[in-house]
C-alpha cells in the first residue's frame, strides 16, 4: 500500500487530531495547513491546528480561525445558532467560559482551538498529530511525541519519524496535500475555501510557476483547483498586489479552461467572447497573459491559445508557442502568420474555434 493510502487509513481511523506546522511560516505551510484544517472539520473531526504567526499576505485563507504569535484561539462554530450571552469566571488554576445560547446548542465538535509555537498545549483526546513541513521531531512539542503522528514534508533530508511518512521531494506540500485530501473524499471536499488555499500554496512554493521545479503535474492540479472553486484572482492579488484585475481574470480564465492534448503534449485554451467580457478584458490583454505562460511553459510542453477576433470580417486568432521549432514552422506554412522566437501567431477565416483547433492539432 503506498503512503497516501496508508496515510488515509491512519486519519480515518482518528477522531481527534492536532495539525503542526513549523513557526516558519510561508504560502506553502500555511495553505496546507490550514487546506486541512478545514477538510477535516468538514468530515467531522475534532481537529485543532497548532500555527506561528501567520504572514500579512496569508491572513486572507486563515478566515480569523487560527491564531497568531503570543495568543491562544477557542473558536466555537455558531453557524445555525445563536449565542446572546458570553462571560468567564477565573477560579485558581481554572478558567471557565459560560456562553447562553439564544439558539441551538454547542457541541463538543463545533469548538476547536489554535495556539503559538512554543506554548505548552495538552489534549487528553489527541489520537493523531499530523506533522506538516516539519524535518525533525524535534521542532514538535516533546508532549505530543508519544501520539501516532502522520509526517508530511516534501524535503529530502526530513528525518523519517513518522507511523507514516507522506514525503515527496519533488513536490509541493500543497500538492501532497491535494492528493491526501482527494484519497479522503474526492471532489466533494474541495469547496472554494480548500481549494484557494492548496493553490495559494502552490503558486507560493513555484514563485507563480516561474521556479524551474515547475512540472506539467503542478500545473494540471492548479487548474482542477480553478476549476473546483479556488479564487485565483484573489491570490494574485495578495501575494502579488498587481493592479490589472482584468488580465489576472482573463489569466485565471485560461487556466481554467486549459486541455491537455497527450499524444501531442500541447496544451490548449479557447478564449470566447463572452469570456472576454466576463473577465472585463480584450484581446489587448492576450499579450500579458502570454508573457505569463511563457514563464509557466518554460519547462513544459507546447502552448496553443485560440480566440475569437470581431474584426470585419471576423476571423479566430491564435498563438502557438513551442520550443520544438519544426512545429512552429508547421503553423507558418499552414496558416497566414508571423513568428517571433519560439512563437507563431496566426490567423483562420473559420470561425469556430473547435474546428481550428482540430486543424492545428492534426497539422501538428
Amino acid at each position: 500500500m503506498d503512503a497516501t493510502n496508508l496515510a488515509k487509513n491512519l486519519i480515518e481511523r482518528s477522531q481527534n487530531i492536532l495539525i503542526s506546522a513549523p513557526p516558519e511560516l510561508q504560502g506553502d505551510n500555511t495553505g496546507s495547513a490550514l487546506a486541512l484544517f478545514y477538510t477535516l472539520k468538514k468530515l467531522g473531526r475534532n481537529v485543532n491546528i497548532e500555527i506561528g504567526d501567520i504572514p500579512e499576505k496569508f491572513k486572507f485563507l486563515a478566515n480569523g480561525r487560527p491564531a497568531s504569535a503570543g495568543n491562544f484561539v477557542i473558536s466555537v462554530d455558531t453557524e445555525g445558532k445563536e449565542i446572546s450571552q458570553m462571560r468567564y469566571e477565573k477560579s485558581g488554576k481554572d478558567l471557565k467560559i459560560y456562553l447562553t445560547m439564544g439558539k441551538g446548542r454547542v457541541d463538543r465538535d463545533d469548538v476547536s482551538f489554535a495556539s503559538s509555537p512554543g506554548q505548552e498545549l495538552t489534549h487528553p483526546r489527541y489520537d493523531l498529530l499530523i506533522s506538516l513541513g516539519n524535518q525533525s521531531l524535534e521542532n514538535i512539542p516533546q508532549n505530543f511525541w508519544t501520539l501516532p503522528i502522520l509526517n508530511i514534508d516534501n524535503q529530502s533530508q526530513s528525518e523519517n519519524f513518522g507511523e507514516v511518512n507522506l514525503i515527496e521531494a519533488t513536490s509541493s506540500l500543497a500538492e501532497i496535500t491535494t492528493n491526501l485530501i482527494k484519497s479522503l473524499g474526492g471532489r466533494d471536499l474541495f469547496d472554494k475555501e480548500v481549494s484557494t488555499c492548496l493553490l495559494t500554496g502552490i503558486i507560493w512554493f513555484y514563485q507563480n510557476f516561474r521556479n524551474p521545479k515547475t512540472r506539467p503535474k503542478t500545473f494540471e492540479a492548479s487548474a482542477l483547483l480553478i476549476e473546483w472553486g479556488a479564487d485565483h484572482q484573489e491570490i494574485i492579488q495578495h501575494l502579488y498586489k498587481q493592479k490589472n484585475l482584468s488580465q489576472i481574470k482573463l489569466l485565471g480564465k485560461i487556466l481554467e479552461n486549459l486541455d491537455l492534448h497527450e499524444s501531442k503534449e500541447i496544451y490548449s485554451a479557447s478564449i470566447k467572447e463572452s469570456d472576454f467580457k466576463e473577465c472585463r478584458a480584450s484581446s489587448k490583454d492576450i499579450a500579458f497573459v502570454f508573457e505569463e505562460l511563457k514563464f509557466h511553459f518554460r519547462y513544459l510542453p507546447n502552448l496553443l491559445i485560440l480566440w475569437e477576433s470581431h474584426a470585419s470580417p471576423a476571423i479566430t486568432k491564435g498563438i502557438f508557442y513551442s520550443p520544438d521549432r519544426s512545429l512552429t514552422e508547421k503553423i507558418a506554412e499552414n496558416f497566414e502568420s508571423a513568428s517571433k522566437g519560439a512563437g507563431v501567431l496566426f490567423f483562420s477565416k473559420e470561425t469556430d474555434l473547435n474546428i481550428v483547433k482540430e486543424k492545428v492539432l492534426n497539422i501538428l
